[in-house]
């Protein structure tokens, strides 16, 4: 699976309300037609964790894809 580049990640969680989990962005990624690179790396995500707005997310996605959560 490839990673998601930034611009397509935040087309789809365009209108997300932050602070939120993993399990809203999946359904909002989902909702807005997410593929398999966004809503894989979205499920990849702790499921504990919560993002104040997209640029945490964007951080959390990419630690994901090189190697390791921050």
């Amino acid at each position: 699976m490839s990673d998601p580049d930034r611009d397509s990640l935040r087309q789809h969680l365009d209108g997300t309300e932050y602070p939120c989990g993993r399990d809203e962005l999946l359904r909002r990624a989902a909702a807005a037609g997410g593929g398999d690179s966004v809503l894989g790396s979205l499920g990849g995500l702790p499921h504990s964790d919560r993002y104040n707005d997209f640029d945490a997310v964007w951080e959390a996605v990419s630690a994901k894809h090189i190697g390791g959560a921050p």
